[in-house]
């Protein structure tokens, strides 16, 4: 556990008593830290009881623990979780990218792959299959396919001034390390790194949040990396030509997010040491400023940024964490105009919003109501639950425990259909926390199937398009998840009709939440057009420009 956080944690709590007090209201006791009120989840069939006088009865959990019966119990510092089909089976496997400490290099330890057997099947480790002997310092892994052949490939962000590395997918679970032909030669600190198509040249590139040498806490930060790939998975350092000339003191995250909707990918990049966190704007071939002053609300201490359109109006709003008073997360609702403006206090309460040492969040749509709901993973506090209301207004859910208590060390968090009931399922990294270092899995029992409809918005329009060029569509398209993966999705097409006749084109993932599809061959006269996503659940939802 790392005084640093919980010195500013205990002050945070001082101050909020002296606050209260000063303003005339109660100085609450100092206690440990908040706990979430847990009562049973009423039965459709049996009558509501009245909670004053009705006798103790067990919470039912959300989600209940199935640790020992998927992974069983692990041993490392884990940072970070990705959840991916890396085998083709159809089943949702597990990557942890493990390796300590906090602000200091700790022992070299194994990232860990399982992979998923099926419902009611322990998944198998296959970590020396994937990675081999390899030992490291990994702080975050992602899954996607960056040579363009069909297959996944993996990509894992080293820290301490140490090398990431590039698996390439051959097919059926087997992977090759091609670090040394693929990636650029950089040892580095890579708290964080995303991949996304940031030229429009029909590859996925990468950026990389690197915090520099020596201890985040004290050094003078790291420059935000951009490398370019060539199409087959080679990349390029242009970082000195494409990114804007600034040190981020100790990043733990960063994200794609289209602020503007122009359907390119800009870059949001948290800084625990700064003054604030950062916004880079994409000029659409590549080359990213610096426009964070005026745009992005100003707050220390942000640990991570998750974007997802909390209130319906097509832009993407942001949540961050432990940069507000006392430790409380934030909410940036998009302006329309490529900034954010603060709506915590309006939308997010305190009463609603704990003041806990938390990590990471992730979006996901626990009531399949069709909006965002979002779950938090803290390092000291509970797990927690915020229910949206639909207009963005977030509300600590307090109707049964959310998870098993326990979980103390969240440092990383992610959804996904694990066991194929059409529920979302949650699995945990654990670290930093003496005592709490084996990793979580939790299914999905007291939640809905997903019923909701996929959202698909921001569909391009084009006007008088030339029949002898290609025509490319663009769309917005994603099921209130983050990050929306390729096992989300049964499929998501460019549908197009001519004189009757309707043709299927499939769109491609380039990053966020943004798909393209092409007509390679447009027809000459009239036609229309309309994008239609279908979930891993079966739902499907169609819009047109």
């Amino acid at each position: 556990m790392n005084d640093h956080k919980f010195l500013q944690q205990g002050l945070a709590g001082v101050l909020e008593i002296l606050l209260l007090a000063g303003c005339g209201a109660p100085a609450p006791a100092a206690t440990s830290a908040p706990t979430v009120t847990s009562t049973v989840i009423p039965s459709a069939t049996a009558p509501a009881t009245d909670t004053a006088t009705a006798a103790p009865t067990e919470p039912v959990g959300l989600w209940e623990d199935v640790t020992e019966a998927t992974i069983s119990e692990t041993k490392f510092w884990s940072n970070k979780v990705e959840l991916a089909d890396i085998n083709g089976d159809g089943l949702v496997d597990v990557l942890f990218a493990n390796g300590g400490d906090y602000e200091m290099r700790g022992l070299p330890e194994p990232s860990q792959v399982f992979l998923n057997q099926g419902p009611g099947e322990a998944f198998k480790e296959v970590t020396e299959e994937v990675f081999g002997p390899t030992l490291g310092w990994v702080r975050v892994i992602k899954v996607r396919d960056v040579n363009n052949d069909g297959q996944p490939d993996i990509m894992k962000g080293g820290t301490f001034q140490s090398q990431s590395q590039l698996y390439l997918g051959e097919g059926l679970g087997k992977f090759t390390n091609v670090t040394m032909t693929h990636l650029p030669a950089l040892e580095a600190s890579i708290g964080d790194l995303e991949i996304g198509d940031v030229d429009g040249d029909l590859d996925l590139d990468m950026v990389l949040a690197d915090w520099g040498a020596g201890s985040p806490m004290s050094n003078k930060g790291g420059r935000t990396r951009l490398w370019l790939n060539d199409g087959t998975g080679h990349f390029s350092d242009v970082t000195t030509a494409q990114m804007p000339d600034v040190l981020v003191r100790f990043s733990w995250e960063l994200e794609f997010v289209d602020v503007d909707n122009d359907y390119d990918l800009d870059i949001l990049v948290s800084c625990k040491q700064c003054s604030g966190s950062y916004l880079f704007e994409n000029d659409g071939r590549g080359t990213f400023t610096d426009v964070t002053e005026g745009r992005l609300p100003q707050s220390r201490n942000n640990y991570d940024f998750e974007a997802m359109d909390v209130n319906g109006d097509q832009f993407l709003d942001l949540v961050t964490i432990n940069d507000g008073l006392l430790l409380r997360e934030q909410l940036f609702l998009n302006n329309g105009q490529g900034g954010f403006d603060d709506a915590t206090k309006e939308s997010w309460p305190a009463s609603e919003n704990l003041g806990c040492d938390d990590n990471m969040h992730a979006f996901l749509d626990y009531d399949s109501d069709g909006d965002a709901d979002l779950l938090i993973g803290s390092l000291d506090c509970h797990d927690r639950l915020l229910v949206n209301d639909g207009s963005g207004n977030l509300q600590l859910f307090e109707g049964a425990s959310v998870l098993p208590v326990g979980t103390a060390g969240t440092l990383g968090i992610a959804v996904a259909d694990l066991n194929s009931d059409h529920k979302l399922d949650v699995v945990m990294s654990q670290g930093e926390a003496p005592g709490a270092i084996a990793e979580k899995v939790y299914f999905g029992v007291a939640i809905p199937p997903d019923t909701a409809k996929p959202i698909v918005t921001l569909v391009e329009s084009i006007s008088g398009p030339d029949p002898n060029q290609p025509i490319q569509i663009r769309a917005r398209v994603h099921d209130n998840k983050s990050p929306t993966m390729p096992h989300d999705w049964g499929s998501v097409v460019l549908r197009w009709t001519v004189d009757g006749q309707t043709q299927d084109v499939p769109m491609q993932w380039y990053g966020e939440y943004l798909w393209r599809g092409t007509i390679d061959e447009p027809p000459a006269g009239e036609f229309s057009y309309e994008v239609c996503a279908t979930d891993a659940a079966g739902n499907e939802a169609c819009s047109s420009p």
